[in-house]
């Protein structure tokens, strides 16, 4: 198989650009929705005498501060995943513009 031509190398480092932008979008949506799970706020008024006895209103609190750390630590792997590819695409950009400034030296 011939070596990728220069335009199919910019397809590439772009493709892994505009992943990493769908990623970043992610990680902002999660970070929106953990926004909204730190605010939800049920408290013993909001449950029955009954259901706060049986520890309903301790097991909510519990289940949104749950909610809300995995959301914001879904956000920081899509972000760290965002910036892997935005590495990546870096690096073969780099290797990129070596390799045709070494290919220009040798002719």
């Amino acid at each position: 198989m011939p070596p990728p031509n220069e335009q199919q190398v910019k397809a590439a480092i772009g493709a892994l650009r505009q992943d990493a932008s769908t990623w970043d979008a992610g990680a902002a949506e999660l970070r929106d929705a953990a926004g909204v799970a730190g605010q939800l706020q049920l408290s013993a008024l909001h449950f029955s005498y009954l259901a706060d006895q049986l520890g309903l209103t301790e097991t909510y609190q519990l289940l949104q501060m749950r909610l809300y750390r995995l959301l914001n630590e879904g956000a920081e792997n899509f972000n760290e995943l965002a910036g892997a590819l935005r590495a990546a695409a870096d690096g073969y950009e780099q290797d990129e513009i070596n390799t045709v400034h070494r290919m220009t030296g040798i002719y």
